[in-house]
């Protein structure tokens, strides 16, 4: 199709060229003093009808190419070659043959002819062209004297030099049309797929301009600046994040690193911009500038996941190795504790067996933790499950001298989850609260309270009285081996976190306000219509 459009340029091309001849022909030709300009010989007459006709039909010709009639380019090419091919030889017979003022018109019919035909068509062309101009000269022309023999080889000779010189410029010429057009359509295509990645990249792309406004973003981008008002038009970095846009006028290296904090309310930000983490990267020989934007806390929160995996695999493995010989420990202090029968004895047997067992605890804690069993979920009704499940877990000696408060539970309040491992969630939060939520007068509370947060979600709230969470140790709380306690094992929280994203829910926690911790359960809610 480009090809086809150019083969029409061209046509329109030359024949506006040939009009513009022809009009400049027939206006030397049509002069009073045009004989003194001109040697028209005897056929000043003729040669003034022939000059109006090439114009006549130059511009007939015009108009057919802009009406396309015929359709094919390919035979407006011959058409325009063959009219002009005897208009040619009727000038030059009638004008004085190659030695009259018209000897140019055959060198610019040959650039044209190649310039239409191209390739062996051309030349096919140029031969015949030549036979009837040497036939014209030798047996026609308006002058009783021929031209010399030298002359006319020099003038054939020229025009044969210029056929190859205008077919190999014809050739070139399209040469470089066809891979100029190749290398714009491959622009496009990369352009595109330029477009298309950065589109998709899951990190957030500004481009800059020199006047700081952003021309090209990325949805990840657009998200993390908070701004919401975008459009197709290039917008300024002040307007998209204020706070960016200072610390870029602040910063005078091309490849820096910047952390941005979340900017004010603004009527143009949404609610939950980020803390960002923004690399700033110069375009050499460009006249943008490149900003790369990730969501710094998510990106610590995906290196810590990343470091604690590595972690819990280890520990796994070591795991693994000690359970054997933890059994062989312990059966071996039975055998050897029945044959002991002095108190002193029995009471470090005693010991010995409380610390295997204890240590055989922490070794299936962490076995739990890297290899969890699969949720196998139902409907539970948490007014009837959830104060079984209590009544169930205070006869544990731990958990007896706590007073834990149900608040009222509606009876549309459904959960999806698996019973085994959401009794483990309750229990480790309740040891959890046993452990690091006692009062200041030394008892020890837990109120529960569940309510519908959204359509799909039931939030199941646990809040003790003790003295809070330090901000420092709040920040790593949900890490396995992470633990305040000298005795305690850090697994305890990390387990309820992996036990619940395991059942499709969530957790988190906060200093609640008035004292105390509270934890916030998020499980997905079991519908009616879901069953159906």
């Amino acid at each position: 199709m480009p090809e086809m459009v150019g083969d029409w340029r061209r046509l329109w091309g030359i024949s506006a060229y040939r009009v513009l001849i022809a009009a400049v022909i027939g206006v030397l030709v049509q002069l009073p003093a045009s004989e003194t300009i001109i040697d028209l010989g005897g056929h000043a007459r003729l040669l003034r009808v022939l000059t109006l006709v090439a114009v006549t039909v130059s511009l007939g010709y015009l108009l057919a190419l802009l009406l396309r009639r015929p359709v094919q380019p390919r035979r407006h090419a011959w058409i325009q070659v063959s009219t002009d091919t005897l208009l040619v030889l009727l000038l030059l017979h009638f004008g004085g043959g190659v030695s009259g003022p018209f000897s140019i018109l055959p060198f610019l019919l040959l650039v044209s002819t190649a310039s239409l035909l191209r390739g062996k068509s051309a030349f096919v062309f140029v031969w015949i062209l030549l036979a009837l101009l040497v036939a014209e000269s030798l047996l026609g022309g308006m002058t009783t004297m021929h031209p010399p023999l030298g002359q006319l080889f020099i003038y054939v000779l020229a025009l044969v030099a210029v056929a190859v010189l205008a077919d190999s410029l014809v050739i070139s010429l399209e040469r470089g049309n066809r891979l100029a057009l190749q290398r714009d359509a491959e622009v496009v295509n990369l352009n595109a797929l330029n477009q298309e990645i950065v589109q998709h990249m899951d990190v957030g792309v500004f481009v800059l301009d020199r006047q700081n406004r952003v021309v090209l973003s990325n949805p990840v981008a657009r998200t993390l600046s908070g701004y919401r008002l975008w459009t197709s038009a290039p917008v300024a970095i002040d307007m998209v994040q204020p706070r960016l846009a200072t610390m870029l006028r602040q910063t005078t290296h091309n490849d820096c690193e910047m952390v941005i904090p979340p900017s004010g309310r603004s009527p143009t930000l949404q609610g939950g911009a980020q803390t960002l983490l923004v690399r700033k990267i110069a375009l050499p020989r460009s006249p943008y500038r490149l900003l790369l934007l990730r969501d710094a806390s998510a990106l610590r929160a995906r290196e810590r996941e990343a470091q604690l995996a590595a972690l819990g695999r280890l520990a796994a493995n070591i795991a693994h190795e000690i359970r054997n010989p933890l059994s062989v420990i312990r059966h071996a202090g039975n055998l050897l504790g029945e044959s002991v029968e002095t108190p002193d004895s029995r009471h470090l047997f005693e010991i010995l067996e409380r610390e295997t067992v204890r240590i055989n605890a922490i070794v299936e804690s962490v076995l739990e933790m890297a290899r969890p069993s699969p949720a196998h979920s139902e409907p539970i009704a948490l007014l009837s499950w959830l104060p079984t499940l209590i009544a169930q877990l205070q006869a544990d000696p731990l958990l007896a001298s706590m007073t834990i408060v149900i608040r009222e539970i509606s009876s549309q309040l459904t959960v999806y989850a698996d019973p085994a491992q959401l009794r483990q969630v309750f229990w480790n939060l309740l040891h959890n609260s046993a452990q690091y939520g006692v009062a200041e007068d030394a008892t020890m509370c837990v109120e529960i309270e569940t309510v519908r947060a959204d359509k799909e979600t039931i939030m199941v709230t646990l809040r003790d009285f003790g003295p809070g969470v330090k901000p420092e140790v709040m920040e790593r709380i949900f890490e396995p081996f992470f633990t305040t306690n000298s005795r305690g094992t850090g697994l305890g929280l990390s387990m309820v976190r992996e036990l619940l994203r395991i059942n499709g829910g969530r957790i988190d926690c906060e200093n609640h306000p008035q004292g105390g911790v509270l934890f916030r359960i998020f499980l997905p809610c079991w519908c009616l219509e879901a069953e159906e």
